[in-house]
C-alpha cells in the first residue's frame, strides 16, 4: 500500500516534496515489495460527511471515521473509495440543493493515515459548494499523497487517469484508475470540471491506459438511487460490460443509498453499488454491508474476498419504511465502520450472497469472510 503517511514525521515533509517535485512517489513503500506478484485492490462506497461533524473533526481528528477499519485498508496494495464530499471551508451551497454536504479541513489526512491511495470525486455532492471547495479537496488529498480521480480544474484534468505504484519482486506495476459520473438516463453536461460518462470516451480512456496498466479500475457513479435495484443494474450492465470488453479489469457501478451484489464478466468483477461507507445521517439504509478485496494475478481475477461490515447503527428506525434490522444490534463503542464478527457476520454474508446469487454468481462463505473465487472450469 502507498501511503506518504505511514512515513515517520521527520520524513513527511520530504516525502511530500518528492511527491510534487521529484514525481517518485512510487519507490516509497510501508510494506515493501509485493513478492507473490499478486496485486489486490480494495474498494469501499461512499464517504458523505457534512458540517454537522465538524466538531467531532476539531475534537478527535477525523481519523476517528476509520478507526475500526485502517488495518484492513491498508492490507491491501490498492485501496480506493468514492468521496462524495468536499473538503474545505470556502464557498457558498448552491441554490436547489437542499441538503449540501462539506466536511471540514483535515479529513484528506484521515483518509491518507486510513490507507486509501486514490478516491473518485466524480459523485453527487463534491460540487455543493462550487469550485472552491473542488479546488480545495484536490489540493488537500494530493498534499496527503492521495490521487483524486474523475474530478479536476478543468473538464480535461478531471478525466485523466490516476497512477497508484505497487512495488513487486521484479519490477514496479502501475494500477490504473478512472472514474466517471452518470446523473441520469441521458448524458448531461455542465460547466463543472468532472468527468461526465460520456460513453465513447470512456471507452477510449480505457483503451489507452490498459496496456501500460498491471490493472485498469473504473469508478462509474449512477447519483440518484433508483427505486428498482434491476432497474438500476440493468441499465449500468450495459456501460460496465462494455467497459470490461475494452480492457477494464474491475468495474464499480455507485448509486447513492443503493447495496447490490457482484457479477463476473469476462472473469472480471462487477461491483453493482457499495451503498454508504460513512454517512452524515443518523439512519442509514443499509447498515450491515460488505467491503471487497479482489486478488489479482496478470490481470488474472483469483478471488474476492468480502469482509462484513457494520456502520453506525442506531437504536431504533427513524427513516419511514426502513426495516428495524439493527434495534437489536449490540451497541459497540466505535460508531464508525467496524468488523462484523460471530452470527451477525455470518447473517450479512448471507444476505450478500443472495444478492451475488440474484447475478449468476457463486459465493462461499468461511470463517466469517465471504469468497468469490474465478474458474475457467
Amino acid at each position: 500500500m502507498v501511503s506518504l503517511l505511514k512515513v515517520s514525521d521527520s520524513r513527511l515533509l520530504i516525502a511530500v516534496l518528492i511527491t510534487i517535485f521529484g514525481g517518485i512517489t512510487g519507490q516509497i513503500t510501508a510494506d515493501g515489495p509485493v513478492s507473490s506478484g499478486e496485486i489486490s485492490v480494495l474498494v469501499v462506497g461512499d464517504i458523505t460527511i457534512g458540517s454537522r461533524m465538524t466538531p467531532l473533526i476539531e475534537s478527535k481528528g477525523a481519523g476517528v471515521f476509520f478507526q475500526g477499519t485502517t488495518d484492513l485498508i491498508r492490507s491491501a496494495d490498492v485501496a480506493t473509495a468514492s468521496l462524495n464530499v468536499s473538503i474545505s471551508e470556502r464557498g457558498e451551497p448552491r441554490y436547489g440543493i437542499d441538503h449540501p454536504f462539506r466536511a471540514a479541513p483535515g479529513l484528506g489526512r484521515a483518509i491518507a493515515n486510513a490507507g486509501f491511495d486514490a478516491v473518485s470525486l466524480a459523485t453527487p455532492h463534491i460540487m455543493d459548494f462550487g469550485f472552491e471547495a473542488l479546488e480545495d479537496t484536490i489540493t488537500e488529498l494530493e498534499w496527503y499523497g492521495v490521487k483524486p480521480i474523475g474530478a479536476g480544474t478543468s473538464a480535461e484534468t478531471a478525466k485523466r487517469p490516476a497512477w497508484v505504484p505497487v512495488k513487486r519482486s521484479e519490477t514496479d506495476a502501475q494500477v490504473g484508475l478512472l472514474a466517471y459520473y452518470r446523473v441520469n438516463e441521458f448524458t448531461q453536461y455542465t460547466e463543472d470540471p468532472l468527468a461526465y460518462a460520456v460513453y465513447s470516451e470512456m471507452i477510449n480512456a480505457v483503451e489507452q491506459i490498459r496496456a501500460k496498466a498491471a490493472l485498469v479500475v473504473v469508478w462509474l457513479h449512477w447519483g440518484s438511487r433508483s427505486l428498482s435495484m434491476d432497474e438500476a443494474i440493468g441499465r449500468q450492465q450495459i456501460f460496465a460490460h462494455t467497459l470490461i470488453d475494452g480492457g477494464a479489469d474491475m468495474v464499480v457501478c455507485q448509486q447513492l443509498h443503493t447495496f447490490g451484489g457482484i457479477e463476473l464478466y469476462q472473469g472480471k468483477p462487477i461491483v453493482y453499488s457499495l451503498s454508504d461507507f460513512i454517512y452524515d445521517a443518523y439512519d442509514k439504509q443499509h447498515s450491515h454491508i460488505v467491503i471487497p478485496k479482489a486478488t489479482f494475478e496478470a490481470k488474472t481475477l483469483k478471488s474476492v474476498e468480502l469482509i462484513p461490515i457494520l456502520t453506525d447503527p442506531p437504536k431504533t428506525s427513524v427513516r419511514p419504511g426502513k426495516s428495524t434490522e439493527t434495534s437489536t444490534t449490540p451497541e459497540v463503542s466505535n460508531q464508525f465502520p467496524s468488523i462484523l464478527t460471530g452470527k451477525v457476520a455470518v447473517d450479512t454474508l448471507q444476505k450478500y450472497q443472495q444478492r451475488c446469487a440474484e447475478l449468476n454468481t457463486k459465493m462461499f462463505i468461511e470463517d466469517e469472510r465471504g469468497w468469490i473465487r474465478f474458474s475457467n472450469d
